[in-house]
């Protein structure tokens, strides 16, 4: 029995380990921008697989769920004081936690971009008054593996003197930038995209 529980812990453990590493290709970007540091570019390993990880995860997940329910059930039948005792039912519901928690991380890529710009806190910049200098620059930039990619890259271009406004959308790739000419400009850019572990693909269109 003792082997059982053994079995059905480390399943499980196997679980969350695995939902945490096909995760971390957006996890790593959202740490990077937090402490202030250049993107981490083995971020994209894991994103290539991911697929294979989170398969990794729900067969553990499953395997977890299978050895645990099986122990319990040969350890409290039908009738017994086992099954009626607090200790049975919090077994249970620590198997469920435990699974909404793996759910939780796997699921991360799709809800990291909220996460990001409420861990960073980034606000879209107000728009920028006619008279000053401004010209626009569109980028199109290869690495981002979800939005949280693109959240931390907005914050990066924000930051730059000289950037009036900055707007970074995963769903097409592309950051648009609105700045001053007189101040920065594309090549200077790209080098921010560049140095926090992205790249960007072409040259930069840009327009007064």
């Amino acid at each position: 029995m003792s082997e059982e529980k053994h079995k059905a812990r480390f399943a499980l453990a196997g679980a969350v380990v695995a939902a945490v590493t096909a995760s971390l290709c957006c996890i790593l970007p959202l740490i990077a921008a937090v402490l202030g540091v250049t993107g981490f570019a083995a971020s994209r390993l894991f994103e290539h697989w991911r697929p294979y990880l989170l398969a990794v995860t729900f067969g553990l997940l499953a395997a977890g769920f299978y050895l645990e329910y099986r122990r319990l059930r040969e350890a409290c039948v039908a009738g017994s004081a086992c099954e009626c005792t607090p200790i049975g039912r919090w077994n249970r519901a620590v198997i469920w936690l435990v699974a909404l928690f793996v759910i939780v991380l796997a699921g991360f890529p799709y809800y990291s971009g909220w996460v990001a710009r409420a861990t960073m806190k980034t606000q879209r910049p107000a728009k920028v008054h006619a008279q000053l200098s401004q010209a626009h620059a569109i980028l199109k930039i290869d690495g981002m593996d979800c939005s949280a990619c693109a959240v931390s890259i907005e914050k990066k271009l924000s930051q730059m003197p000289g950037v009036h406004r900055a707007e970074v959308r995963f769903e097409n790739k592309q950051a648009d930038v609105n700045y001053d000419p007189r101040a920065v400009g594309p090549s200077q850019l790209v080098k921010v995209i560049t140095d926090a572990g992205y790249k960007v693909v072409g040259a930069p269109t840009a327009s007064n």
